[in-house]
């Protein structure tokens, strides 16, 4: 059994000319909301083995207040461009490549993609994950590479908005 647990990073100060889209950060809002996030994922006392996140500050912060509070030690959250730049095909890649020996990833990234990826697993499917929307599913495989035929089994789908 594998589990993936899908998360769209906090709310981040808005676009703007003097800002790189990389260097937007979580608002107070966002952090607020984070951890409102994390707090309730304590409750079911999450095992993750592994946290990949989009380089951009605001996801790699939700990924790092995300792993603080679940009592995730910051070297396991890693970056990856793909999840900046690709596409939900490249993010499944991304998940079925992982070593068959880690057993629950949580990947952190941005919409429109994030929410294509929740999709692939979540049911009922999502018009848009919000920020800070994790979708949880466990897939019955033992290997990732099978991935996109395992069966799933819905874990949870939580946002602030239902907290």
């Amino acid at each position: 059994m594998k589990t993936v647990f899908i998360v769209r990073h906090g709310k981040a100060v808005p676009a703007s000319a003097n800002i790189a889209d990389t260097d937007r950060m979580l608002t107070d809002t966002g952090v607020a909301r984070t951890c409102k996030i994390a707090e309730y994922m304590t409750e079911g006392k999450p095992v993750i083995d592994h946290i990949i996140s989009s380089p951009a500050a605001r996801a790699y912060d939700t990924a790092l207040i995300i792993a603080d509070k679940l009592g995730i030690p910051a070297k396991k959250v890693v970056t990856n461009e793909k999840l900046f730049t690709g596409d939900d095909s490249d993010v499944l890649d991304l998940i079925g490549e992982l070593d068959d020996s880690m057993n629950s990833v949580m990947i952190v990234g941005h919409n429109p993609f994030i929410t294509m990826v929740a999709n692939h697993f979540a049911s009922p499917k999502l018009d848009s994950l919000p920020t800070t929307g994790v979708v949880s599913v466990h897939l019955d495989t033992e290997k990732w590479a099978d991935l996109k035929d395992a069966k799933v089994i819905q874990n949870f789908t939580v946002w602030p908005g239902m907290l």
